[in-house]
């Protein structure tokens, strides 16, 4: 079944026309018609909102093999640098945010002293803290100017060397603390008396984040809660975003929730999503985008309408202006930058992506556009083509059409991938030949490919061919298919005959 089928057959199960798929899409009625005859493919944003709408995984939707994801650790990765760029332009903010928020902590805090401070009160009166149980009563940490100096009367301990870092911003340093369940951003601010007779050190929290269980906010929401009760918690005051290409993660996941209010001056609160739970939490000052840091662009961001993302004023991604051979440039770029910490569903999406390319790719255009990167130039993405450990059978086709091109590719590289991939499924290979979307002309290639690429792995070529030669006997392909498989097998055998 086609990824048009599918939709298709899903949309039906909803008991939707395409008319009102395409209005919960922002998209057009013959878009979605396109999707479903196959004569265009949804792009990667598109193909992640089907498959919120019909409830399942990208890789269900697409019929794309799954890969074990790595397993969940911590991953802070704020680049230092950005770090002291943003919390310089906080400091002279933060100051106003905790003195004059009404309503949410706003009163005027102590000065701080380098004694033990005794345990807070065991509920804030404010959205923006995380709290946990502590030696007594519950412990908590909220953004803003604190009481006490570092750990702030809490019961926490450094688990890793604090990070200190100097900022633009007079007599102040950054510091990052790794205290194990929470990763704090804090900034010490030294007394000036030249400056201000009546000047206190200090110190103001900045960042606080958590992506193990334990820890929760007022509203009794930590890691592993789930969509529901986040929703039931905040409501339609949430912000919907889906990750956005070069910004900071805290921790894999397939989009966000952030959480906001108008009278705090840029704090923010944000849920990492990832399989229908609480993943990771974030709270942040948002320094000069102030209150306006996560408002609905209809691009990135959606507003929420009973719990669920309103899609119906959604605008294209930029990107779709861009090139076809440019997507699959970006897709790859995106798999191989670690620091992207993509979720699953975003794996799939752009793997998808670049298969589906290869038939219309320009590789010429390509080189250009990978001229300064090793990493990602064409002979790195012909190998990792070939380096998949399954293919789906869309993927098998996507490859096949794909010969099309293969001069452009290098006809023995390109030849390679179609080898592996025939070794790996050697009879789903045999069947995609005879797919009616595929010219015959286009399939006497890839056989011939094929058969070139197989030369080089004569020791296990038998065995594939066996596979075909089984299938055909036991009657499990006939018609073209069993025509294009006794092609295949003959040709991969006399590739290897001394």
């Amino acid at each position: 079944m086609t990824l048009g089928q599918r939709i298709g057959q899903y949309r039906k199960a909803l008991g939707i026309s395409q008319e009102a798929l395409g209005g919960r899409l922002g998209v057009s009625r013959q878009a979605v018609s396109k999707w479903e005859t196959d004569a265009a493919a949804p792009d990667m944003e598109n193909l992640l909102a089907l498959a919120r709408e019909f409830g399942v995984s990208v890789a269900e939707l697409t019929a794309t093999p799954e890969e074990a994801p790595p397993g969940r650790h911590r991953s802070w990765l704020l680049p230092a640098a950005c770090g002291v760029l943003a919390l310089a332009v906080l400091a002279g903010a933060l100051a106003w945010s905790h003195q004059n928020a009404p309503g949410d902590g706003g009163e005027t805090p102590s000065e701080p002293s380098h004694t033990e401070g005794s345990p807070p009160v065991s509920v804030p009166d404010t959205d923006f803290a995380l709290m946990w149980d502590g030696p007594g009563e519950k412990d908590w940490l909220a953004l803003g100017v604190q009481e006490d100096f570092f750990p702030f009367g809490t019961d926490l301990v450094l688990t890793e060397p604090e990070e200190v870092f100097d900022t633009d911003y007079h007599k102040t340093t950054l510091h990052h603390a790794d205290c194990g369940a929470l990763l704090l951003e804090y900034l010490h601010i030294e007394a000036d008396p030249k400056l201000d007779p009546d000047s206190a050190e200090r110190e103001s929290i900045t960042a606080v984040s958590t992506i193990v269980p334990g820890c929760m906010t007022p509203r009794s929401i930590g890691v592993g809660s789930t969509k529901a009760e986040v929703t039931a918690a905040y409501g339609d005051d949430l912000v919907y975003c889906l990750k956005e290409e070069g910004s900071y993660t805290l921790v894999r996941h397939d989009y966000y929730y952030a959480y906001q209010t108008m009278v705090t001056f840029g704090d923010s609160l944000q849920f990492f999503m990832r399989d229908g739970l609480v993943a990771g939490i974030r709270l942040e000052n948002m320094g000069d985008a102030g209150c306006m840091a996560f408002t609905p662009n209809n691009l990135s961001r959606f507003p929420l309408v009973n719990g669920e993302p309103d899609f119906s004023c959604r605008q294209e991604p930029e990107y779709e202006d861009k090139g076809d051979t440019w997507r699959a440039y970006f897709a790859f770029s995106q798999l191989m930058m670690p620091s992207n910490n993509l979720s699953a569903q975003e794996e799939y999406a752009y793997r998808r992506e670049i298969f589906s390319l290869l038939e219309v790719m320009d590789w010429a255009e390509y080189d250009q556009l990978a001229a300064d990167s090793t990493d990602l130039n064409r002979p790195s993405l012909l190998n990792w083509l070939s380096s998949r450990e399954a293919y789906s059978d869309d993927e098998l086709l996507w490859l096949q059409k794909g010969c099309v091109n293969a001069e452009g590719a290098d006809p023995g590289s390109y030849a390679n991938v179609l080898a592996l991939a025939f070794l790996s499924a050697p009879v789903s290979f045999a069947e995609s030949l005879a797919d009616p979307t595929l010219p015959e002309d286009t399939a006497d290639r890839a056989v011939a490919l094929t058969a070139q690429g197989t030369a080089w792995y004569a020791s296990v070529v038998p065995d594939a061919v066996t596979a075909v030669r089984d299938a055909l006997g036991q009657g499990l392909l006939s018609g073209d298919t069993a025509r294009w498989a006794v092609q295949l097998a003959d040709a991969a055998t006399q590739s290897v005959v001394p």
